[in-house]
């Protein structure tokens, strides 16, 4: 890509290779396999030098903005190396994204200041992220097959169906069902609790759709602890005759990982399975 650049700022494959610091010849390689790659002719060559063809103009803008997060990236991780490794947490479910930001302030108050970043992505699968590398630390609701990762109990999720005004399972009409789809368990509970009597809006983050039930209404099955204030101050109900359930929760890293040693000294912050 940056040979690609250099030609199209330069207008010739000479100028090009007197920038780069390389023969004529590498560059003509270059562009040669870049052209194979994208299947078309990047330049147009001419008496009055090397033009960007149209498939060129349309690379164009894609190189500068590989190239600038690139440089961006290499940037960043050394800064985050320089000194100390960034830990990289993630969570499975987004009922647990306030866990991220308590454990986070928990390892700042006992480890002092280490540098971590939090991962909110719920749809790729969390175990994978941690094999890949991509975080050194998930939540979820899920063990790992196999024997490379480590998994640690964590106390269960106990969860509960609320609703923004008093109501029974057993009432004509329930209020509109926010489904927050928060894995298999959950998904079998509300078949069994619900079956097809309720329409169901779906919304894939938790936090999300508490607050759309506080401003519109609902019912949805919660977190205990996320509502408990929410119940304390009658903005939300109970719903009656609705059985309580429980996800598991379980702290999954890879401890053969560089980070595995950090990852050890959060674990404290977490509600550990005793």
């Amino acid at each position: 890509m940056k040979t690609f650049l250099a030609v199209a700022e330069t207008g010739t494959f000479h100028n090009a290779a007197e920038r780069l610091h390389v023969t004529q010849a590498a560059v003509s390689s270059r562009i040669r396999a870049l052209e194979e790659a994208v299947g078309a002719a990047l330049f147009l060559r001419g008496v009055g030098g090397t033009r960007l063809s149209a498939a060129g103009e349309s690379l164009r803008p894609y190189a500068e903005q590989m190239l600038s997060s690139w440089d961006h990236v290499v940037g960043s991780i050394g800064r985050d190396h320089a000194t100390r490794m960034a830990l990289r947490l993630g969570c499975q479910l987004s009922i647990w994204d306030q866990m991220l930001v308590d454990l986070t302030i928990w390892a700042e108050e006992h480890l002092g200041k280490l540098p971590m970043t939090l991962n909110f992505d719920h749809d790729t699968n969390g175990l994978e992220l941690v094999r890949r590398g991509v975080v050194d630390l998930i939540i979820t609701h899920e063990t790992p097959g196999g024997t490379r990762l480590m998994a640690q109990a964590l106390k269960p999720e106990r969860i509960m169906l609320v609703a923004d005004r008093p109501c029974s399972l057993s009432d004509d009409e329930l209020p509109l069902f926010l489904n927050f789809q928060l894995g298999p368990e959950y998904d079998a509970r509300v078949g069994e609790v619900l079956g097809d009597r309720s329409g169901h809006l779906f919304l894939g983050n938790a936090g999300m759709g508490l607050y759309y039930m506080k401003k519109r209404g609902g019912m949805a099955f919660c977190p205990a602890a996320m509502v408990a204030a929410e119940l304390t101050q009658k903005h939300l109900y109970p719903v009656g005759e609705a059985v309580e359930f429980s996800i598991p929760r379980f702290a999954v890293f890879d401890p053969m990982s560089p980070s595995a040693d950090l990852v050890r000294q959060v674990l404290p912050g977490l509600p550990l399975e005793t």
